[in-house]
């Protein structure tokens, strides 16, 4: 499977988007079995703890050779309403505060999973393979191998980490009601939101995932926030249906074709969890016809003493924007490892790289991501870079902000 392929697979079960990362695969009634119009493929829930299946953990450790300890953030999303179908995405980090990713699944065996390093700067140069880290539950522990040597994590909550309680939602939409060999449409959201700590963080999470930037409107608690999406999913989901057989006869019954399948998906993902600062990645993805869907993730850093989100305007100052760019130019080509003096608009689709506003901080500097076709081919998936600290200290108005 390519990269582009395996980046897809994170937020969702791995039978949902076989069809968008395999063309000419197209999925059948049998590979995802609606469930009843109208209602959730679970229960969902509306007090603040997890759904079925679904956790975060972070534990503590040290990769075999590596000089110091490191922090992973393991998030477990569980598909509802099957209990096997189970997604993994990490990040971790150590004392340098350089994140890095990692996606999985849940083997067949219990409590085991595959971890796989998908970071560019942990690849081999010539390959889109990462790191594999295969491990099983111990206890409060995560013991296995990475890259083939002995490994032991241990669960902890580092002083000053946020809990967080994981939910999420499914559901899959008749195109036609009552019609024979209707399409179905399929909608899913999770959800990560931080319990403890300011009132004001999980208030202004909640409004992220409800796409809501008005501070003074009232927050709506994930139920609704699901109710929501799941009603604006089935109207245009049906009109499109109802435009696209406006001119077929009303007793056929035609084989409809893949481009009905419509799938919308959103996750989030706890990219750095450590006061005070909440990093917090949302991630989207929608098909609606044609070669292949869309997708990006929006990433958010909050400060933990205020709840409040930290925009760029507010972490750079005026004028930042040149000297930026140019650290960027330079974590791009050392990320993707491309040698200094070979143009960009090769390996890229850019001359130059142009400052994103799409950033979030750890302790230790700034990670900017570039959705698909910013900078790359939609195949290269996106492109994420770390600036150090350091680097950016000049260009802060507040240079202590993440200590």
């Amino acid at each position: 499977m390519n990269r582009l392929c395996r980046l897809l697979l994170v937020p969702t079960a791995l039978g949902t988007l076989l069809a968008a990362c395999h063309s000419g695969t197209k999925p059948t009634a049998a590979d995802t079995p609606p469930a009843a119009p109208g209602a959730p493929a679970a229960a969902p829930l509306a007090s603040a703890g997890d759904s079925p299946g679904a956790a975060y953990h972070i534990y503590r450790g040290q990769l075999p050779g590596a000089p110091d300890s490191l922090t992973l953030h393991l998030l477990t999303m569980a598909r509802p309403g099957s209990a096997d179908a189970q997604n993994v995405f990490a990040t971790y980090a150590g004392a340098d505060g350089h994140p890095y990713r990692l996606i999985g699944h849940r083997t067949a065996a219990p409590d085991s999973l595959v971890l796989e390093d998908i970071s560019p700067e942990k690849q081999a140069a010539g390959s889109s393979q990462g790191p594999l880290w295969r491990l099983r539950r111990q206890g409060p522990a995560l013991v296995g191998t990475y890259q083939g040597q002995p490994l032991r994590l241990r669960e902890a909550r580092p002083a000053g980490a946020l809990a967080m309680f994981v939910q999420t939602f499914a559901d899959s939409i008749e195109a036609f009601p009552g019609k024979k060999k209707s399409p179905w449409g399929q909608i899913e959201f999770q959800a990560a939101v931080p319990t403890g700590g300011q009132k004001a963080l999980a208030d202004n999470v909640l409004r992220q995932l409800n796409d809501d930037s008005l501070p003074g409107r009232p927050v709506l608690p994930l139920i609704q926030i699901w109710a929501r999406q799941r009603q604006q999913f089935e109207a245009n989901y049906r009109q499109a249906a109802a435009d696209s057989r406006s001119d077929a006869p009303a007793e056929t019954a035609a084989p409809y074709g893949y481009g009905l399948r419509y799938q919308q998906q959103a996750a989030t993902y706890v990219l750095w969890n450590q006061t005070p600062l909440l990093s917090l990645g949302y991630f989207t993805y929608d098909f609606s016809g044609g070669a292949h869907g869309n997708y990006a993730t929006h990433t958010v850093s909050y400060d933990t003493r205020t709840g409040q989100p930290l925009t760029f305007a507010a972490v750079f100052r005026p004028g930042a924007r040149p000297r930026l760019g140019a650290l960027l130019e330079a974590a791009v080509r050392r990320t993707l490892r491309i040698p200094a003096g070979q143009p960009l608009n090769g390996p890229l689709l850019v001359k130059t790289i142009p400052v994103t506003t799409n950033f979030y901080l750890t302790s230790g500097g700034a990670v900017f991501t570039y959705g698909p076709y910013e900078i790359a081919a939609y195949a290269q998936g996106e492109v994420s870079v770390f600036i150090p600290m350091a680097d950016l200290q000049p260009l802060l108005l507040h240079p202590s902000l993440a200590s």
